[in-house]
């Protein structure tokens, strides 16, 4: 019996190790959005942390970068698939926390395991939270519905910017990448983009300093932002959900930061989220403004935020979402880029 007992054991740290590479190779693949963890790692996940047994299982399609599985109705297990190197949950649940104190609908955190006992990735398990995304909602929607979901996404952005922090930069506890000040946040991180970029042999030398030039250029613009508020890095309506018109969920903080609250805005422009419908930009403005508003340096500051989000995407897309993205991304950024330099003869 004994031998028995110690062969199971033997077998079943094979079928760890086999199922740890294979979901190695996958990841090293990038086709994260079409992997499906087998239902015997997620119940040994849910195991470990005294989360029960596995009664209902449905594999999400919405984690298109972080694959993402439902279980029993109630829990939400996503796994950091694609970018290993970064503490992406980790930022996340920091997130998650500080902004369910201050009553921001969002999912309770039960689970941020990073110890690659089960899977080699970081794994996040919260509250499966009601609801459709507001972008879904909007297709059927009346017009007075969407006016308010507007007004009432443009509050919930003002109450996280609320929410302040004591330095610049990322959450998770485990990063290096925390500044003292905006301007090097930015500068700081233009690097990193840039770096990833010579890397891949995507960028000449003289075109990264350019980007990282026009950052360090520009202390007189970033000089004011000496407070630190919670930014969701990715807010848009793809990442809310809503029930009968009301918003129940704020979702996907993984790239969330400590930093100018401005910076929100460039992914509201580049998600083109009110292209279409001026009157639900203005709900939105007026929602926000209730709580906050706006600097007078807001237009041009987003020439640069714009620039920060557009040369991450440049390396991104390279790796990930095919040659025509990838140079329609490098063209933006020159495109900004040029926008900025031509802006430096009103001094900024």
């Amino acid at each position: 019996m004994s031998f028995l007992i110690m062969l199971t054991h033997v077998m079943m740290c094979l079928l760890k190790v086999l199922t740890f590479i294979y979901y190695y190779k996958i990841m090293r693949g990038h086709a994260m959005k079409s992997m499906r963890f087998d239902i015997l790692t997620i119940q040994d996940i849910l195991e470990k942390h005294s989360l029960g047994r596995i009664d209902r299982i449905e594999y999400s399609d919405r984690g298109i970068v972080n694959p993402c599985v439902f279980i029993n109705d109630h829990y939400v297990v996503r796994v950091n698939a694609r970018d290993v190197e970064l503490p992406k949950f980790d930022n996340e649940q920091q997130a998650l926390r500080m902004m369910k104190s201050e009553g921001i609908p969002v999912p309770d955190v039960y689970v941020f395991d990073n110890s690659h006992e089960h899977l080699p990735y970081e794994i996040l398990i919260t509250s499966k939270m009601p609801g459709i995304d507001i972008w879904k909602a909007l297709e059927t929607a009346t017009d007075e519905s969407k006016i308010k979901m507007a007004y009432n996404s443009g509050v919930l952005l003002a109450k996280i910017h609320g929410i302040g922090r004591d330095e610049f930069g990322e959450l998770a506890l485990s990063s290096n990448n925390q500044y003292d000040s905006w301007q090097q946040y930015l500068v700081e991180g233009m690097k990193q983009r840039t770096n990833r970029c010579l890397k891949l042999g995507i960028l000449n030398p003289e075109e990264a300093e350019r980007y990282v030039f026009v950052y360090k250029r520009a202390t007189s613009l970033f000089s004011g932002i000496s407070t630190a508020s919670l930014v969701h890095n990715d807010y848009h309506f793809a990442n809310m959900l809503c029930v009968d018109g009301e918003i129940t969920a704020i979702l996907d903080m993984e790239w969330s930061i400590a930093g100018d609250p401005e910076f929100d805005f460039k992914s509201l422009h580049f998600k083109d989220v009110f292209t279409d419908a001026s009157e639900m930009q203005q709900a939105f403005m007026a929602g926000y403004s209730t709580l906050r508003k706006l600097s007078p340096l807001f237009d041009i500051k987003q020439l640069y935020y714009q620039l920060f989000e557009t040369v991450e995407l440049i390396s991104v897309s390279y790796l990930h979402w095919g040659e025509e993205s990838y140079q329609g991304f490098k063209a933006s950024a020159k495109s900004w880029l040029e926008q900025i330099e031509a802006s430096w003869s009103t001094g900024y």
